[in-house]
C-alpha cells in the first residue's frame, strides 16, 4: 500500500492539484484547513509525510512544526514547508530538525516538483532539478552562516542548480576552508559568532589570493551605515534577508559568477 500524505495548505487550488496527482500515483491523502487539525490528524493517521503551509489559521505552520517537534508520536514525520516568502530571516522560525526536507516558495511551486521532492525524501525517485538547469555547474559557493537548518536547505537548493556549497559556521571555519578551496563567490552573514561578517570581508579583501572573489553580504536590517561599510570594504552586493527569497539570492550568485 502506498504511503499516507497529510496536506495542510491555505491555497485550495494548489491543495486540490497536488492531491489529485498523489491519488493518481496511488497515495492516500488527507487534507486539513488549519494548524490545529494538522496536529490532530497527524496523531490519528500517522502520515508518512506532511506538506504544510506557513500561513494557516488557528495555528500557523511554524507553530505546528514547533508543537510537532516536541511530540514523540509525530516528531519523526518528514515535512516539506510551503511559504509565501522564502527569505532566510523567515526561515529562522523553523525548528532545527532533520525531518524538514525542503522549503518551497508558492510563487515558484509546481505540483509535479513538490511530489518529486516528496518521493525523493521517502527514498523514491531521482533528484529534482530547477527550471534554470545547471547554471552553477562546477562552481563553488562559500556560505558563512551559523544557522544549521538554513545551511541544510541551502545545500539542497544550490545542488539542484549545479553549485557545490562549502559551509562555514564562523570566520575560523571559513578561513580553514579557504586554505584548501578557492570558491567562485563568498556569501557572508554579518552577525556571526566570533568574527563578524565585516571582519571576514576585510581579511578576504586584504589577501592577494582571495581579494578578487566576489562577496555578497547578508543582513537582518537595512541600516545605511552597514550598507556603506560593506561597500567600503569591497562587498559586491548587500542583501537584506527579509526582502528576498533564497531563489533570489541564488540568482544574484548566478549573476556574479558568470
Amino acid at each position: 500500500m502506498k504511503e499516507k500524505i497529510l496536506i495542510a495548505l491555505g491555497d485550495a487550488n494548489l491543495s486540490n492539484s497536488i492531491q489529485k496527482k498523489l491519488k493518481d500515483k496511488g497515495y492516500q491523502t488527507y487534507e486539513v484547513k488549519n494548524g490545529k487539525d494538522a496536529i490532530d490528524k497527524m496523531k490519528i493517521f500517522k502520515p508518512d509525510f506532511l506538506l504544510i503551509d506557513t500561513n494557516l489559521p488557528m495555528l500557523n505552520g511554524y507553530e505546528v512544526l514547533n508543537e510537532k517537534s516536541f511530540d514523540r508520536e509525530i516528531t519523526k514525520i518528514p515535512v516539506i514547508i510551503v511559504s509565501n516568502s522564502g527569505s532566510p530571516l523567515q526561515m529562522r522560525e523553523i525548528p532545527s530538525t532533520p525531518v524538514i526536507k525542503d522549503f518551497i516558495v508558492k510563487a515558484h511551486i509546481e505540483p509535479d516538483e513538490v511530489i518529486e521532492k516528496m518521493e525523493k525524501a521517502l527514498g523514491k525517485g531521482a533528484s529534482t532539478t530547477t527550471k534554470g538547469g545547471k547554471g552553477g555547474a562546477g562552481k563553488k559557493v562559500l556560505w558563512v552562516e551559523d544557522d544549521k537548518l538554513l545551511s541544510t536547505i541551502l545545500s539542497k537548493k544550490f545542488e539542484t542548480t549545479g553549485y557545490t556549497l562549502l559551509k562555514a559556521r564562523d570566520g575560523d571555519e571559513a578561513f580553514t576552508i579557504l586554505q584548501s578551496n578557492k570558491p567562485d563567490i563568498i556569501v557572508l552573514d554579518i552577525v556571526l559568532p566570533g568574527m563578524s561578517g565585516f571582519d571576514i570581508l576585510q581579511k578576504v579583501k586584504m589577501n592577494d589570493a582571495l581579494r578578487k572573489i566576489p562577496v555578497i553580504m547578508l543582513s537582518n536590517l537595512s541600516k545605511q551605515s552597514d550598507i556603506d561599510k560593506a561597500k567600503l570594504l569591497g562587498s559586491n552586493r548587500f542583501i537584506v534577508k527579509a526582502a528576498v527569497s533564497l531563489d533570489e539570492i541564488i540568482r544574484e550568485v548566478d549573476i556574479l559568477t558568470k
